[in-house]
């Protein structure tokens, strides 16, 4: 057993990596997904030297919780969550190519679980192209691939529901503008690139939408969200992600 880092109940709750190791084992080795079960220690010594999440936390939380959550998803719904070994696999091994500098196509695995892990993974930017355009580039090449949609929503929800102890306002401003504007878009035309996917997304987008709807508020955000009543008060933050000089 690894060691948990002092920091692992930081957010009020404790996030026990080994645990979620031999849960997410467990269930993994029980349905009898092979990629995921070879992804799970693969996972786990790739990151054994990433670096700490900003919450202090050994970077395999990270993976294993969405894991986590994933798991619970496919035992509630059954067939109709669309959530297979595949899935799991990508969740896994999403962050490993940017957090390991290792190549997409050098991982062990199927090319289904690479390509879902290719699309979780940020390219370089074009010639010319701004920080901006390439967060949207990335955001629509999503669309590509259901397992990294799938897998992209529930790192949404994850880092989110976790990034208030670690961030600064100005920070956690930018990370709802972004998902605002440019992940949650994406979310919704997913449902109907694969309708299969529905059950799920929508319990990810509802989930997501109300930590952005609390965020929005507390933070004064301006979402562009038409459920959202923005409150007189909201400003336009979205020049923390576009480079463009606010109005006003």
């Amino acid at each position: 057993m690894l060691p948990n880092s002092m920091n692992e109940g930081y957010y009020g709750r404790l996030f026990p990596a080994d645990k979620m190791y031999v849960y997410v084992s467990g269930v993994v080795t029980g349905a009898k997904m092979k990629e995921s079960m070879r992804a799970l220690p693969y996972m786990r010594e790739m990151h054994a030297n990433s670096a700490p999440r900003k919450d202090g936390q050994r970077y395999e939380v990270h993976p294993l919780s969405m894991a986590c959550y994933a798991v619970s998803l496919m035992t509630t719904f059954g067939e109709q969550s669309c959530i297979n070994d595949t899935t799991i696999a990508t969740i896994l091994l999403h962050d490993v190519p940017e957090e390991t500098n290792t190549a997409v196509e050098s991982l062990p695995f199927s090319d289904a679980v690479r390509h879902g892990v290719k699309y979780m993974t940020v390219s370089e930017r074009f010639p010319g192209e701004t920080k901006f355009e390439q967060k949207r580039r990335y955001a629509n090449e999503l669309l590509e691939d259901p397992h990294s949609v799938i897998c992209k929503g529930v790192d949404m929800y994850y880092n989110l529901s976790t990034m208030l102890p670690s961030f600064a306002e100005e920070r956690i401003r930018k990370n709802v503008v972004e998902a605002d504007m440019l992940r949650m878009p994406v979310l919704k035309q997913a449902k109907n690139r694969y309708p299969e996917l529905r059950p799920v997304l929508w319990v990810l987008r509802e989930n997501i939408t109300m930590l952005l709807h609390v965020y929005a508020m507390q933070y004064k955000v301006k979402l562009t969200d038409p459920n959202f009543v923005n409150p007189p008060d909201a400003r336009d933050y979205s020049y923390l992600i576009t480079g463009a000089e606010p109005v006003g």
